[in-house]
């Protein structure tokens, strides 16, 4: 009788136990599987990183489009539309630009929110040069090792000397600025972008740059590519991502986003193993 009541006494806490743990949101999972050296858990709408300090999911705003890109929450960053990875690649739907919505905060926060801050972490990695045999020096922050992974992209690329053309004489890479045309800091402001060969390239933006701001053209933009998709699929099997999904397309354009892309490790994640240390800002 005493086992009985005891196994009964079990199967009761662990089933209020199961309805009181914090589900994880598969977006939250995502941004803890992507980056495990920064993100300890979630609970309570709030991601824990490592450091003790608590940044908020979601901010539960109602938000018009222009919102949502000036005051984009994780919760927006992570499902307002999902990237769509590997081949073929469909012609994007009409604003569907998967990636574009970047939670400023949760990037500052991990790669810096000064120029100086960022720029102290840039360390190089070995790009191809025209020339076969030649090499040249690019420089990507460390954070997260993305200088190992677009140092791993740049093996790959290099063993496929038809796409030389496209992968050199590149646009550039850390360059702390806004967006074009808005005040959010653009990926290349922390490392971890990389625009290629803008000769063998298209961006929307230049395509249209006496009147790109008017909503005709958006109506009637046309989607343009010149890009060898293998390079795509080299970039995306390391962790980036490419402005040529997007509607509004910038070819050139690849950005560290692992997110975005399959999980490569699950891990298993439940609530904090600590509380934020006393004083910790939250964000």
């Amino acid at each position: 009788m005493r086992y009985y009541l005891f196994a009964i006494l079990v199967f009761h806490y662990l089933k209020v136990f199961s309805q009181q743990a914090d589900p994880i949101p598969p977006g939250v999972q995502r941004l803890l599987d992507a980056y495990p050296d920064h993100l300890e858990a979630y609970q309570d709408n709030y991601i824990y990183w490592k450091d003790g300090s608590l940044m908020q999911y979601d901010d539960s705003r109602f938000k018009t489009e222009e919102e949502a890109f000036d005051s984009t929450d994780l919760e927006d960053h992570m499902n307002a539309l999902i990237y769509p990875p590997g081949l073929p690649v469909d012609t994007p739907g009409f604003n569907c630009d998967p990636g574009t919505l970047r939670c400023q905060e949760f990037f500052m926060k991990m790669y810096g929110s000064t120029e100086a801050s960022a720029r102290s972490h840039l360390v190089p990695v070995t790009w191809l040069a025209p020339k076969p045999g030649q090499t040249k020096r690019i420089w990507v922050t460390s954070i997260n090792g993305v200088n190992e992974h677009l140092q791993a992209v740049a093996q790959e690329l290099v063993t496929h000397p038809h796409l030389r053309p496209y992968v050199t004489d590149i646009g550039g890479t850390f360059n702390w600025r806004p967006i074009m045309g808005t005040q959010r800091m653009s990926p290349h402001s922390f490392g971890i972008a990389i625009d290629l060969n803008t000769r063998r390239s298209e961006y929307w933006k230049w395509d249209y740059k006496d009147n790109w701001q008017l909503d005709s053209v958006e109506i009637n933009l046309a989607w343009r590519n010149s890009l060898p998709l293998e390079i795509v699929e080299i970039f995306e099997r390391h962790g980036f991502i490419w402005g040529g999904k997007w509607f509004h397309y910038d070819t050139m354009h690849f950005e560290y986003r692992p997110e975005m892309l399959p999980s490569q490790k699950r891990r298993n994640v439940g609530k904090p193993t600590r509380k934020p240390a006393p004083g910790k800002k939250r964000g």
